[in-house]
């Protein structure tokens, strides 16, 4: 269990690295939606976020369906493969909303919103980490002691 924490913790950190990239690639290159998530999928910064990305900018520039659409229909997809709570589902759900409904000034602020709210989960799973972590760790110690007791 607690290495689930940590899990979680780590994806949070990787998504908050992946979307300076992608505001970097939206707002200061000029790069469209479409191609900076392919872009930001294909790097080895991705980690567990690459195939997201990926698909996500494949089903916008195929399919030819808004990025929030997109988000929902890949986040949806793969939830299974990412280590988030609900509660950090529907913050990314409500980031994908936002996500390609504005130019790039307003998309900018979109993406600098979303960072500050991941980096709040990003705490939250740090003190959950400190909390329940230590919790876990110290009942599989007692629950091992306990076997070895039932067995003496």
């Amino acid at each position: 269990m607690s290495s689930r924490l940590a899990e979680r913790q780590r994806a949070l950190a990787k998504l908050i690295e992946i979307l300076l990239n992608l505001r970097n690639q939206i707002c200061g290159l000029g790069i469209p939606l479409f191609l900076a998530f392919e872009n930001v999928g294909k790097e080895p910064i991705s980690g567990v976020w690459s195939d997201i990305f990926t698909e996500c900018g494949v089903i916008m520039q195929q399919q030819h369906i808004d990025a929030g659409e997109a988000w929902k229909m890949v986040t949806r997809k793969n939830r299974d493969s990412i280590p988030l709570e609900e509660s950090d589902w529907q913050v990314l759900s409500d980031f994908g909303e936002m996500l390609g409904k504005s130019d790039r000034e307003n998309q900018e602020s979109v993406l600098d919103l979303e960072k500050e709210n991941l980096e709040m989960l990003e705490r939250r799973a740090a003190e959950a980490i400190k909390t329940k972590g230590r919790l876990y760790r110290n009942l599989g110690i007692l629950s091992g002691a306990a076997v070895v007791i039932l067995f003496l």
